[in-house]
């Protein structure tokens, strides 16, 4: 699986130092993330993000184009065990690979309307800490157990939409899609004494803004 997915960004890169753009550049994404899986805990999602940096073309008049990135996703998950007053928070690490071809709907409006589908691949590593805590729950006075764990190779996909305004040389937007990279890729390979393993699986949905230079 990973020769031919090597071979396949490799392929891809290539094409584009070859495609006569109209517009190319580097960009970078940040955004936040809420995972489709409901969980009791509201703070499941404090501090989560995703970081996409790299580079792009834009041809075919405006309309086409794509990006190729590394990303980083950071997908954070907490949990009580409120019948002995310990905590579990816990992160999933993906990182890797990302190509994101796109279309503009309208490339020579004042905001413009495109639509993408981001291939990613990369590696998991999950991270998970156990606090004992205190009334309130956010009095934690003694760190229990911190354990990682390899969680192997995954593929992702992530359509969006984006809206976009031209400046003098880049552009600003914003974007919203829904990613399936798995939150609990990492937490669910942890074992601990505290707690039975976790079986936990959720894509999510994002929003965020970036900024592309033209040149």
């Amino acid at each position: 699986m990973k020769l031919p997915a090597g071979l396949v960004l490799v392929f891809l890169f290539c094409c584009a130092l070859k495609t006569q753009a109209q517009s190319s550049g580097p960009l970078i994404r940040i955004g936040t993330m809420q995972p489709t899986a409901n969980l009791l805990d509201s703070n499941l999602s404090r501090g989560s993000f995703r970081v996409n940096i790299g580079y792009g073309k834009v041809f075919a008049g405006g309309h086409s184009g794509f990006d190729i990135t590394g990303f980083a996703d950071v997908m954070n998950y907490n949990f009580y065990f409120d019948d002995d007053y310990k905590r579990f928070e816990g992160t999933t690490l993906y990182t890797g690979i990302a190509i994101t071809p796109h279309y503009c709907i309208n490339p020579e409006s004042d905001v413009q309307v495109a639509v993408a589908l981001s291939i990613k691949g990369g590696y998991n590593v999950g991270y998970g800490d156990v606090y004992r805590y205190s009334e309130p729950r956010d009095d934690y006075t003694e760190k229990l157990e911190g354990k990682s764990t390899n969680a192997g190779y995954t593929f992702a996909y992530s359509p969006m939409i984006t809206f976009s305004i031209p400046i003098e040389h880049a552009s600003v937007g914003l974007e919203l899609g829904y990613d399936s990279s798995n939150y609990g890729a990492g937490i669910n390979r942890l074992r601990s004494k505290y707690y039975a393993p976790i079986k936990y699986n959720s894509g999510y949905l994002f929003i965020g803004v970036f900024f592309r230079l033209h040149h």
